[in-house]
């Protein structure tokens, strides 16, 4: 189901280079698109006797065929497993903006279909926004091929007859103290599943949510609506979780900056054997999206969830909605951790891969909490020894511009070193040069020359100011790079 034509479907749907990307991309080996009734989302038509599975192509043919989704984006729901009138659908984006490298449909199809924003993400080098980690995050248009293949290739599992498995584990919400306290003194040698919330100014602990079997999960809230300690006893209860901590392998979402983080910082709980998801995703496919939205639509079948978080904790439903909401956090990212284990193991190095990444996370906690130790001296050196590199690269660069070169570009502003200013650079190479722009600034329009630009342009013209631009940068980012937190040296002093 396609929410329009593209602009090239003139003679027939899915045509031109997004058609060849659905039809050898998405739908082959196994399949290809004339074995597919393919149409448009506004055809009243009925569906073919016997039809097993729906794509929805764009967020109007989500919409029209699963109106439950009309309050989300295709970007929230895309890949998630839904149903039209018995019938599996999953939706996905329009093939056609899966190949084209910016929004062409919006400007040059009078048939394209709007489309919330926050689905348009642009693909420029320039843009490291990664998105929300927690939730689903933000999605790259370099990338929508990828999630347009995995979310076809579920229909095709659905087309094979495979029967989708959505669970549904128990949920124990507001637990009593003792049965929290039983649970996690009781397990050893184990993976504890583990995320918590917290509010945004000052990272108070409200609620966490555990499981050691992703059947039965513990949502307990450690500050109630009003701010108040949830449990008389709550300090045996973190001490509890400390001995779990401890006595197992701790997984999270994005633990390494978040959750691990906040336990040892905030609370003083340390932190043992871990794992993180985030990571593990980040080495199965480093250029994709990472969110935890965006691994439980790739590993698993379950159905968005991320919009369920209650906006406020400032009353007993929100608590409630949110005690949920994460329970079903730590589901989704037990199912997350099996998938991702199991994918490994069929990737000759990938396993050990993901365990190198684990293991760094705790010396990764104890230099960001501690400091690193360091020979200040050799930094000092490290550090002098760039700026005389960066001062001799600048004045190479002065010398190939040429005196006359220089003032024209510099006017009367300052003098300022010209590798280092990025407005000294664009004044250079793309008025005095002509060469094109490749990047502009969003919030101001202006060109931005930023390390991929500048490489860019390296590639297109044979001008050797480029190259000590790039090497002038490079030094600067490492001397940066160089200065570290000081070392906070907790020993006890040993008086002989």
């Amino acid at each position: 189901m396609l929410s329009n034509p593209s602009r090239f479907d003139t003679l027939r749907l899915l045509s031109a280079n997004g058609g060849l990307l659905f039809d050898n991309h998405c739908l082959r080996p196994e399949y290809n698109s004339m074995q597919c009734d393919i149409r448009l989302a506004d055809d009243t038509s009925p569906l073919l006797p016997d039809t097993k599975c729906l794509l929805l192509l764009g967020e109007h043919a989500m919409h029209k065929y699963l109106p439950e989704t009309l309050g989300n984006s295709l970007n929230e729901m895309r890949g998630s497993l839904m149903y039209h009138k018995g019938i599996p659908a999953i939706a996905s984006y329009l093939p056609q903006d899966a190949v084209d490298l910016k929004n062409y449909e919006k400007e040059n199809n009078p048939y394209a279909k709007d489309y919330s924003a926050d689905s348009e993400v642009s693909s420029s080098d320039e843009d490291e926004d990664e998105g929300n980690v927690k939730g689903l995050g933000k999605t790259k248009r370099a990338n929508y091929s990828f999630w347009l293949k995995a979310d076809t290739a579920k229909c095709k599992k659905i087309l094979a007859d495979y029967s989708p498995v959505v669970g549904k584990p128990k949920y124990i919400i507001y637990p009593s103290a003792k049965e929290v306290i039983e649970c996690l003194q009781d397990n050893k040698e184990k993976v504890l599943w583990y995320d918590k919330e917290t509010d945004i100014e000052e990272c108070n602990w409200q609620c966490f949510s555990f499981s050691f079997d992703g059947s039965t999960i513990y949502s307990v809230p450690v500050l109630d609506y009003n701010y108040k300690w949830a449990y008389t006893n709550l300090h045996h209860i973190l001490r509890a979780l400390a001995v779990a901590i401890r006595d197992n392998t701790l997984v999270a979402h994005n633990g390494q900056t978040f959750d691990f983080f906040i336990l040892a910082w905030k609370y003083h709980i340390a932190i043992r054997k871990t794992y993180d998801t985030m990571i593990a995703m980040h080495r199965c496919f480093p250029d994709i999206e990472k969110s935890l939205g965006h691994c439980v639509s790739y590993w698993t079948w379950e159905k968005f969830h991320k919009d369920e978080n209650s906006i406020a904790y400032r009353t007993h439903d929100q608590m409630m909605d949110r005690l949920r909401y994460c329970g079903k956090d730590v589901y989704t990212m037990y199912l997350v951790y099996n998938a991702i284990e199991s994918y490994a193991k069929t990737i000759p190095g990938l396993s050990d891969s993901i365990r190198a990444a684990m293991r760094c996370i705790r010396p990764y906690l104890i230099s960001t909490l501690q400091g690193i130790r360091v020979n200040e001296d050799k930094i000092n050196s490290m550090c002098n020894e760039n700026d005389r590199l960066m001062v001799q690269y600048n004045r190479m660069i002065e010398i190939l511009i040429g005196e006359q070169g220089m003032k024209d570009i510099r006017g009367t502003g300052k003098v300022g070193m010209f590798a280092g200013s990025t407005k000294q650079c664009c004044t250079y190479f793309h008025e005095l040069l002509g060469y094109p722009v490749m990047f502009r600034s969003k919030d101001t329009g202006q060109p931005s020359l930023g390390k991929k630009s500048l490489y860019k342009l390296a590639l297109k013209y044979n001008n050797p100011v480029l190259t000590l631009v790039n090497i002038y940068r490079s030094t600067k980012k490492e001397t940066s790079r160089l200065r570290f937190l000081p070392w906070i040296d907790d020993r006890p002093k040993v008086t002989i």
